[in-house]
């Protein structure tokens, strides 16, 4: 009997041991990592060196896109604090800005090359997610 006792006893001790070896710990707070439904947005300075050196652009040129991404960066920020995704017309509001963001930089660069770096990001989306 003495045996069974302390059987129990070293398998109650085992399977507490790895109960509490378990992280205890809450995942952080904020805002859902790469990889659990968001894209990690890239700053308005890393966007215009992409397209500076991808379309060759002079240095009037890239401060104007610097300038043109920073604009609706502040425009997009705003936008999403103040409408949920939830609203009907999320999508709607959201292509309008994307469009006026577009009319922009179209403005800086000119269509033809705007147009080159639109393919030239499809081609890179491509590669990354070859499967879509």
């Amino acid at each position: 009997m003495k045996k069974y006792a302390k059987l129990v006893l070293a398998l109650a001790f085992i399977f507490s041991m790895t109960a509490m070896a378990q992280e205890q710990t809450p995942p952080p707070a904020g805002p859902p990592a790469m990889g659990q439904g968001q894209r990690q947005q890239q700053t308005a300075a890393v966007r215009t060196e992409i397209m500076a050196k991808d379309l060759n652009l002079t240095e009037v040129e890239k401060a104007k896109v610097l300038e043109v991404f920073e604009k609706h960066d502040a425009i997009f920020a705003k936008f999403r604090a103040d409408v949920s995704r939830d609203s009907p017309d999320f999508r709607e509001k959201f292509t309008a800005l994307r469009e006026a963001q577009t009319a922009d930089l179209v403005k800086v660069v000119g269509q033809e090359r705007y147009d080159t770096y639109q393919k030239l990001q499809a081609e890179r989306r491509q590669k990354a997610n070859p499967n879509n």
